[in-house]
């Protein structure tokens, strides 16, 4: 299963009237604007030229609005374009910029279609034009450097964030534009320029001195990166980042590490004692592991009852795999804890070592050997959940499932509102395919824990599972030239299943069996989103862009098609032939 992560499709086909329902309150001032796209033009115009024509509280029924669609239709993009203006003009700089580097990252990955970036020039000119009437200019200097930036405007957008440093203003804006800004442009030097111009405004200002650190670095000067590191630890002397970053810096040029300490610490006579477990838990979180151990080493022999030491000693043993030397270490704190969070960590060490006769039973489980997995189980605590999700899962796939579901009834006794047991059951009844009993026991989960990973995949299953008992139906109906049904089923289908590719290309293609070419094409690109590497999404994108004579865009989609293709693509042969005759005729070759 894929995170959102997660980036969204691009919607080319936008209704002229995609925000007439947002914008009652500018409608109804001036009834004889219907576009809302113009409504916004024609508003920005008054909003530039008066000072403040509007309220800033008449435009939040519209941003109340439009957040409600773009929850229901986070795919359609122009949302996002009418939302920033929407934002921009109600002085809400810090939430409109939000929307841009979401916008910027899409635009990086050329996810933009021309019809999105028109209108994120056109609010660029706007408030580009009426700078010198907004109150809120030095935030929206943050802004314009951005959609500057969305439009590949480079230099300006260095020249925004270096006019909006100016101001003592748009500070948290600023410290997140700059690094976005510099490491598109690669103007190292005119951005150390811009953090100065803050600092000297705001000498406390950690996170722009962190930055500033950062692009010495870049550029090889490790002394001026090692003053500004020494020069945060003054202001924050708990700051670890900066701490590591220093240590490093010294390291590099040689340092011993008692002089390294000192200046980590700014002290002649430095508390060795924290200062070793600070370094040693930083290079750990870093992934130095051989490093930390030595630090951390040095810590407990020289400060053996220092119990944190133990415990950060026993998670870099268990890192190396060495378990016995982690239960060594950890059994060594009991009686020296002599704090509330001590005592907490060591008893989150403890967890993690006594999940281990877990973790091998999976890596059993996924090569096969059930059996040995239940082996190994039985050495650990029968009634700990996560032995009892285990075994269920090593005896389900033995086939033995009345002891699975006698082993998920346990869990469910001993663990009755745990997110995991009910996600557990899920699984077995998809695997059932009692695909209604199997959503409800994952809705249970979600509703337990709305942020259980595994039961948002879970439930994505569910969905696919559902949407491919429909599929025969779309197809019969489809083959069938009932194209009414067909777009029936597939809107039923996608209310329950959005991350299926070939339901947006069973859309696309009811669209073209249609002649309604210009339709499929929003379908076929959130296919394409989707599945990379769908070759008919691209061929009948491609044919459709043909239809609609834009002949370039139909080019390109041919290329792509005939690039996907393999030597053993048997089945394509007939399109392969027909693509690569119209790459012939579209290139004039």
């Amino acid at each position: 299963m894929s995170k959102k992560i997660y980036l969204l499709s691009v919607a080319l086909i936008v209704g002229c009237s995609v925000f007439a329902d947002t914008t009652t309150t500018m409608i109804r001032k001036y009834p004889s604007v219907r576009n809302t796209t113009s409504a916004i033009q024609s508003s920005s115009i008054l909003y530039t030229n008066a000072g403040r024509t509007y309220e800033e509280d008449a435009l939040q029924p519209a941003i109340k609005e439009l957040q409600a669609k773009i929850k229901q239709n986070p795919n359609d993009y122009t949302l996002y374009t009418s939302i920033i203006e929407l934002y921009i003009k109600s002085g809400q700089n810090n939430k409109a910029f939000e929307e841009l580097i979401f916008l910027n990252n899409l635009a990086k990955q050329n996810k933009l279609d021309s019809d999105i970036l028109a209108r994120l020039n056109s609010i660029y000119l706007n408030h580009k034009a009426g700078l010198r009437y907004d109150r809120n200019r030095y935030p929206l200097y943050v802004n314009l450097a951005m959609l500057a930036l969305i439009q590949k405007e480079n230099i300006k957008a260095e020249e925004y964030i270096n006019a909006a440093a100016e101001s003592n203003q748009a500070k948290e804006m600023l410290e997140s534009a700059i690094p976005i800004v510099f490491d598109t442009t690669k103007n190292t030097q005119k951005a150390i320029a811009v953090c100065d111009k803050i600092i000297a405004k705001n000498p406390g200002n950690i996170d722009i001195r962190k930055q500033k650190a950062a692009y010495l670095a870049q550029l090889g000067d490790k002394d001026g990166a090692i003053i500004e590191y020494q020069k945060i630890l003054q202001v924050k002397p708990s700051d670890n980042e900066s701490k590591y970053y220093l240590y490093k810096a010294l390291a590099a040029k040689g340092m011993q590490e008692k002089d390294i300490i000192k200046q980590i610490c700014n002290s002649e006579k430095p508390d060795y004692e924290s200062a070793y477990y600070d370094i040693a838990d930083m290079l750990l979180k870093n992934g130095e592991t051989s490093s930390a151990k030595r630090f951390a080493e040095i810590l407990v022999n020289k400060y053996p009852d220092n119990a944190n030491g133990y415990i950060l000693l026993s998670e870099i043993y268990k890192k190396e795999g060495k378990l016995k030397e982690s239960y060594d270490a950890l059994s060594k704190v009991r009686d020296k804890a002599d704090s509330n969070e001590a005592i907490a960590k060591y008893n989150v060490m403890l967890a993690k070592l006594s999940d281990q006769p877990v973790q091998e039973a999976n890596s059993l489980i996924a090569t096969g050997l059930y059996q040995q997995a239940l082996e190994v189980l039985d050495s650990a605590d029968q009634d700990a959940l996560y032995v009892i999700l285990t075994q269920v899962r090593a005896n389900y796939l033995l086939n033995k499932k009345s002891n699975s579901f006698d082993l998920l009834n346990k869990a469910m006794n001993l663990y009755p509102e745990n997110s995991d047991v009910y996600c557990a059951f899920g699984y077995i009844y998809l695997q059932e395919k009692d695909i209604d009993t199997a959503r409800k026991y994952t809705n249970k989960s979600l509703k337990i824990n709305p942020q259980n990973r595994t039961a948002m995949d879970l439930l994505d299953m569910v969905n696919q599972a559902e949407t491919d008992k429909m599929m025969n139906s779309i197809v019969s109906s489809y083959e069938s030239q009932n194209y009414a049904e067909t777009m029936r089923i597939l809107d039923e289908a996608l209310k329950i299943n959005t991350k299926d590719p070939n339901l947006y290309l069973y859309k696309a293609l009811t669209y073209i069996a249609q002649n309604n070419y210009a339709a499929s094409t929003a379908s076929l690109y959130k296919c394409i989103e989707l599945d990379r590497n769908n070759k008919q999404a691209y061929f009948y994108l491609a044919t459709a862009f043909d239809n609609l004579s834009e002949h370039q865009n139909a080019l390109q989609n041919y290329q792509k098609y005939i690039n996907l293709l393999s030597n053993d693509d048997y089945g394509e042969s007939e399109r392969r032939t027909y693509a690569l005759t119209r790459i012939k005729k579209l290139s004039g070759k």
